[in-house]
């Protein structure tokens, strides 16, 4: 068992760091997600109800696809403005994940939220994410397909955040400023699981200062010059997820030297025998 307070995470958030000695290996040291019994309890709307006002973790489910057949465009434009008003107001809610297709004036909305810890966005249409500097609360945040983003610097400014995760957001022209996020101890970057596609990053030199992460996951993400060697530097790295063929030297170099490595994809499948592990349960 690894206690919460290694990671100085208050113990409201403890869910996110179960201890793996009761889980398959899929979810063992996975900062990320840990299984369904640990997930945030989600209030899911889609109208704005009373329960809303007191909520502490909210779920607002509003994409095209989530609303009965038959429903208005101009229905969801008009309760997608009565949202953009009440955010600001909903000052209980630490949690938000929002999988509606976020405007610039949504994205503007949630960051005007002052409480919020958690922050999840499922899609969006946002290329300034400047007001994101606003959420110094923030200790997790997850970018689900930004399709117009191309400048993540504004992130540089969140210096509580300690889990990021940037998925299907091939615009994006500076993930190496990530590198400077030394405080981070989850990371997840990668492309489309579902298309599927690959992010494909130039290099990990940028990451090297990373000392202080426990989790990579790279699952769909290609690095171009092969600077996998890298992870040796991570030095306290302990989960790191991975599922493109790294060359076998690297490989094994980082299996044999790395100290603290002990989990996740790369340490759990076999790559020449094309299965997991003997003893391995995903």
């Amino acid at each position: 068992q690894f206690p919460a307070d290694e990671y100085k995470i208050p113990h409201h958030r403890q869910y996110l760091l179960v201890s793996s000695n009761y889980m398959k290996d899929r979810y063992k040291l996975n900062l990320f997600y840990s299984g369904k019994e640990n997930a945030p309890d989600y209030l899911n709307v889609q109208e704005i109800t009373q329960d809303v006002y007191s909520a502490t973790e909210l779920c607002i489910v509003t994409l095209a696809m989530d609303f009965p057949a038959g429903t208005s465009s101009k229905h969801r434009k008009e309760l997608e403005s009565r949202w953009i008003d009440l955010l600001p107001q909903l000052d209980f809610v630490k949690t938000l994940s929002i999988r509606h297709r976020v405007s610039q004036d949504f994205f503007e909305a949630v960051c005007k939220m002052k409480n919020l810890e958690y922050l999840h966005f499922w899609t969006s249409t946002t290329e300034d994410i400047s007001s994101i500097s606003k959420l110094q609360n923030l200790y997790r945040l997850d970018l689900d397909s930004f399709s117009r983003l191309i400048d993540i610097r504004p992130i540089l400014t969140l210096t509580n955040l300690q889990l990021l995760s940037i998925e299907n957001s091939f615009k994006i022209e500076n993930y190496d400023i990530i590198g400077k996020m030394t405080q981070l101890i989850g990371l997840r970057l990668g492309g489309s699981t579902f298309a599927p596609k690959n992010l494909r990053l130039k290099s990990l030199t940028p990451f090297s200062n990373l000392k202080n992460l426990k989790h990579l996951d790279m699952r769909t993400l290609s690095v171009i010059d092969n600077s996998y060697e890298i992870i040796l530097e991570l030095e306290n790295l302990e989960r790191f997820d991975i599922t493109v063929t790294i060359p076998k030297p690297i490989r094994d170099r980082i299996k044999n030297a790395h100290k603290c490595l002990k989990a996740g994809f790369f340490m759990d499948w076999d790559n020449e025998n094309k299965k997991f592990y003997d003893g391995k349960e995903w």
